[in-house]
């Protein structure tokens, strides 16, 4: 990853601040610009343990992060997979398992934000990502499609995610984008996105780099 140290010793003192804020029930402010929005939301993912679809009280929590049609996908998500498990309990229901917010399946242990493009008042954060859980290590990017806040009030982020670009580049990970994936598992007849599309410099390697 390019990041200077000095960025990566900054990001983590502020993620690790970030982290206790959640643990402690109080919410952090509101971040100002897309980089420190995308910064908060991952480090909040990662202290919530989110795996699979955000459950309600976890939902409650990023929603500030998220463009009103991402959560309404998400809420969705999470009803299905509800009546999924009342009607065969003894079945695992869609949406359990696996991260969301990420191209890999088993989630980050680290990331960072690679680069910012803007078009318009759209902003493409590509955050690149690690998972060194076992070897070999694994490292992609995926880009976040950030946008402003409608109506935004001071205490809430001036910025919200409008949707997640998957940079996998490997077998069975995420393809596409999350508001297309949700669309396609939730109602395959309407998987296609209207966000903005993500700039060619981040459609291919390095942005998605295969684990192999």
């Amino acid at each position: 990853m390019n990041t200077p140290f000095h960025h990566c010793l900054r990001l983590a003192a502020a993620s690790m601040a970030l982290t206790l804020s959640a643990v402690a029930g109080c919410r952090p402010s509101a971040p100002s610009s897309p980089s420190e929005m995308a910064a908060q939301f991952y480090t909040l993912l990662d202290g919530l343990g989110v795996d699979g679809v955000p459950d309600s009280l976890a939902l409650d929590a990023v929603q500030p992060y998220l463009d009103s049609t991402l959560v309404g996908l998400l809420v969705k998500a999470r009803h299905a997979r509800d009546d999924a498990s009342r009607r065969a309990p003894g079945e695992k229901p869609p949406f359990t398992e696996g991260d969301l917010f990420g191209s890999l399946f088993e989630g980050n242990t680290s990331f960072g934000i690679r680069s910012l493009a803007k078009r318009g008042d759209t902003t493409f954060a590509v955050m690149a990502f690690t998972n060194a859980m076992q070897p070999p290590t694994v490292r992609w990017t995926d880009t976040l499609v950030i946008v402003p806040r409608t109506n935004a009030n001071p205490k809430s982020p001036q910025f919200v995610i409008a949707d997640l670009r998957y940079g996998a580049g490997w077998d069975f990970g995420n393809r596409g984008s999350l508001i297309g994936s949700l669309r396609a598992a939730l109602s395959p007849d309407s998987a296609t996105t209207t966000t903005p599309a993500t700039p060619a410099a981040c459609a291919t390697p390095p942005c998605g780099t295969s684990p192999h």
